[in-house]
């Protein structure tokens, strides 16, 4: 558990690093389950893009780990096909946080986790 917060700790500044330098603009991050995919954009409002699969709904819980916070899930409207938009905002400060997606539709449903670093 020790070398796994360090290795989060170290994906945190570099995150950190290359978000500051190309202007704070969060990036995408790509996860994939055994039903579904999913590209996430961590900003405030959350974005989620179904890459593969259908889905009816989405779901979206963040916590930080580290710190002990977590937050119960979201719900999420359908912006465009396969784009999900988190009805309220979710980072209540900057650091490492683990996004649970939850995804149902045509394929079931499924929890998808992505890590991500929130710096404003």
């Amino acid at each position: 558990m020790k070398y796994g917060a360090v290795v989060l700790l170290v994906a945190g500044v570099l995150f950190v690093v290359a978000a500051n330098w190309s202007g704070g603009v969060p990036e995408s991050v790509r996860a994939a389950g055994t039903r579904y995919a999913v590209s996430v954009l961590p900003a405030d409002p959350v974005e989620v893009w179904v890459t593969s699969g259908t889905a009816d709904t989405v779901t979206v819980a963040a916590a930080m780990p580290v710190m002990g916070h977590a937050l119960p899930p979201v719900g999420t409207v359908q912006a465009d096909p396969g784009r999900f938009v988190a009805e309220e905002r979710l980072f209540a400060m900057d650091g490492v946080w683990e996004l649970s997606i939850t995804v149902a539709g045509a394929q079931g449903r499924e929890t998808i986790s992505v890590n991500t670093v929130i710096s404003r």
